[in-house]
């Protein structure tokens, strides 16, 4: 029996994740194999105005034409051999207006593609649903709510669309029992001024039936944003995290919690070898609409571009070899990161995001950050 392109894709796809997840398991630094996962940063206005943003307002918006002769070109092979792309970015990517376009686009280039995309599920435009809900790929939204009651979650994104919101997730819920797509994934970041309602937005999540519920911390982008971070409120950050997870337990619900706050005392983090290392510096690339890349999306500055090099040349590069080394070591990021080193929860740089800020800021924000309230 002849096999078809699709049976052809799927079979590339599936010897590339075969071969990449070995070459970590051998630490290799040199890579036959291209990411499993490719993140793209599709930026585009945003019709919230959310507390822990870092989005700024001079951000390029994402154009269609742009990238499909331009670093959509380079990324094809990638593609074709990922395992999932995630469509994400600042602002609502799924209010352009080429959101149905990019959307058919990723559906008919790339069917056998795990297809993730960041959304506030504010849209009011029934169609875009429908082309993920009724799709031959399979979708899963982060849906980034941050909570479930219209008081917290006004104050959160700064706007007064969460009966729009209900309406879509609950619709996008049914889909997904009916028909299994697409995956729903409900996300929380937690910040001193809606951590208190984390026990009940897993209960909503349990409601709803989705299929994740993920929390995570908040990064501090600006000084100013420094008394969102919970790394000043760190009793109450574990007292909710135990009230979640106990809730998620008796409800039969996955939810993904970040490590808890050790206390004074604790033992700084410690370089060396990891028998686990963090995966993402063979398993995934980030590119934005210029083609700068970055191995993840609190890493550092990263001095590499699409614009001036083809995939291959950064993705087996001295700097990506370089970071494939210090992670098997336990070394470099590994020291400052809690998804990977639950010890490093204590330190303040654990919780700010440098890209881009000369080491004179970096510092002065940090003495800033300890002049506690």
């Amino acid at each position: 029996m002849l096999k078809t392109d699709d049976d052809q894709l799927k079979a590339a796809q599936a010897e590339n994740t075969r071969l990449n997840i070995q070459e970590y398991l051998d630490r290799r630094e040199l890579l036959a194999s291209t990411p499993q996962r490719l993140f793209l940063q599709v930026n585009a206005p945003c019709n919230a105005d959310c507390l822990f943003c870092s989005k700024g307002y001079d951000y390029p918006v994402f154009d269609f034409a742009d990238y499909e002769s331009g670093i959509g070109r380079k990324l094809e092979p990638v593609l074709t051999r990922a395992r999932e792309v995630v469509l994400s970015g600042s602002g609502e990517l799924l209010g352009l207006p080429e959101a149905e376009r990019l959307l058919g686009y990723f559906n008919e280039r790339f069917p056998h593609v795990d297809k993730f995309i960041a959304t506030n599920a504010s849209h009011p435009n029934r169609r875009v649903w429908e082309l993920i809900a009724e799709s031959g790929s399979r979708y899963t939204l982060q849906l980034s709510l941050h909570s479930s009651d219209a008081a917290s979650h006004g104050l959160m994104t700064r706007r007064g669309f969460h009966d729009q919101v209900m309406e879509n997730v609950r619709y996008l819920a049914a889909q997904r029992r009916k028909g299994g797509n697409p995956a729903l994934n409900l996300m929380f970041i937690m910040t001193t001024l809606n951590v208190e309602k984390l026990p009940d937005f897993v209960r909503f999540g349990a409601e709803l039936g989705v299929d994740r519920i993920q929390a995570g911390y908040f990064y501090v982008y600006e000084a100013q944003q420094k008394f969102l971070s919970l790394f000043f409120k760190q009793d109450l950050a574990n007292r909710m995290i135990d009230e979640a997870r106990t809730v998620a337990e008796n409800l039969g619900v996955k939810v993904d919690l970040p490590p808890k706050f050790r206390g004074p005392g604790a033992a700084a983090p410690a370089a060396g070898g990891s028998s686990d290392p963090c995966p993402e510096p063979w398993h995934q690339a980030m590119v934005n609409p210029g083609g700068r890349i970055l191995p993840c999306d609190v890493y550092g500055d990263f001095p590499e571009s699409l614009a001036e090099k083809d995939f291959d040349a950064i993705w087996n590069g001295p700097a990506y070899r370089e970071l494939r080394r210090k992670a098997a070591a336990g070394q470099g990021c590994f020291l400052t990161c809690p998804r990977q080193n639950p010890a490093a929860i204590d330190r303040w740089e654990s919780h700010v995001i440098r890209r881009h800020k000369e080491d004179r800021l970096i510092l002065k924000e940090y003495h800033e950050a300890m002049r506690r309230p």
